[in-house]
């Protein structure tokens, strides 16, 4: 449960200083467990973002932001939670 908390946090954080162009997998580190996960925009304005943790416990994470409200699951737990600025815009990528 601690370290599903500490994921959350983190992620809260990196929600602002994230957005890509397309659907990029990108990685961070949090207290010696690394997580990769890509970010993807929908077309009612939200943005998906999903992935895992890499090795052992491998716990996957699916989050939807709009705005600066974030809810989905993170290591099977539901989550919802509001960050200090909303995420930067991600491009819709075309059909």
């Amino acid at each position: 449960m601690r370290s599903s908390i500490a994921f959350v946090l983190t992620a809260a954080a990196l929600l602002p200083a994230v957005a890509a162009a397309a659907p990029a997998e990108r990685s961070f580190t949090r207290d010696g467990h690394t997580y990769v996960y890509s970010m993807t925009a929908n077309e009612d304005g939200t943005t998906l973002i999903q992935g895992h943790e890499v090795g052992g416990a491998a716990s996957r994470f699916r989050l939807t932001v709009n705005g600066t409200r974030v809810s989905g699951q993170a290591n099977g737990r539901d989550v919802s939670f509001r960050t200090p600025q909303p995420l930067a815009p991600v491009a819709v990528a075309a059909n």
